[in-house]
């Protein structure tokens, strides 16, 4: 069997071979945290990922401190990184910040939304009711808030939820597919918040999330929120990842 070049298995995988290294290297880390298809507790080892993802261990390194400083992963002494757990005290810290600020972005986007704000996230909105894939729902539901949060038009509270919402996406991931119905619930919560930014009803909008931002902590404080396993391997192979990147 003809054993492929690098550049070519990253060709066939959809990667970008224009985008810098250190940036295609956090692109597809960073995607398969947020998603949970790199569970924490994973370790990271760079020297596997420069193998798979086609580059020198120099940007992978660049890409894991990036991603430790935004709270992905963790470093230790020797720069050897870790996706960081599930864990409840973040799960709480992150949405008691989201519960004060998200309010507030939804009723700025009943004030400010334009039509096309709108019908976008009505879009968004059918697409989360029509899709039973868990990852893709999730994309879905992080488009659809930051539609709202962008309507609001206040670039300082779009970047510090959409922080916030990374953060918080394996959260939701976990709480989709582990418990039965979230999904459908959240749906309805989403439609909700829309009825209430489309009826230029701000009072309405902001309790209408807070309704839906208490919907992931109270539905996983009745369910375990995820534990390291402290016997899983190295990550060795991001092919699947890596065709993730072009989706």
């Amino acid at each position: 069997m003809n054993r492929l070049t690098p550049r070519r298995r990253a060709q066939e995988a959809g990667t970008p071979l224009t985008m810098p290294a250190r940036s295609r290297v956090k692109l597809v880390l960073h995607r398969g945290i947020v998603t949970g298809t790199i569970p924490g507790g994973t370790r990271l080892v760079q020297s596997c990922i420069a193998e798979e993802l086609a580059v020198s261990t120099r940007p992978v390194r660049d890409a894991l401190r990036e991603l430790a400083a935004e709270g992905f992963v963790r470093l230790d002494g020797r720069g050897a990184a870790v996706v960081r757990e599930l864990g409840r005290s973040e799960l709480e810290d992150i949405y008691e910040i989201r519960m004060m600020l998200e309010p507030v972005a939804a009723a700025r986007a009943a004030r400010l939304a334009s039509a096309a704000s709108l019908i976008r996230a009505g879009e968004l909105l059918t697409a989360m009711q029509a899709t039973t894939d868990s990852t893709q729902w999730v994309e879905h539901n992080a488009s659809f808030h930051q539609i709202i949060d962008e309507a609001g038009s206040s670039p300082r509270l779009v970047a510090i939820l959409g922080n916030l919402r990374e953060l918080s996406a394996r959260y939701i991931t976990h709480s989709v597919r582990t418990v039965p119905g979230r999904a459908s619930r959240a749906n309805a919560e989403h439609a909700e918040i829309l009825r209430a930014i489309m009826a230029r009803d701000p009072e309405a909008a902001a309790d209408a999330a807070i309704r839906h931002l208490d919907g992931t902590p109270s539905t996983l404080s009745m369910h375990p929120v995820g534990a390291p396993d402290p016997g899983r391997p190295p990550v060795t192979e991001l092919n699947h990842l890596k065709r993730s990147v072009s989706d």
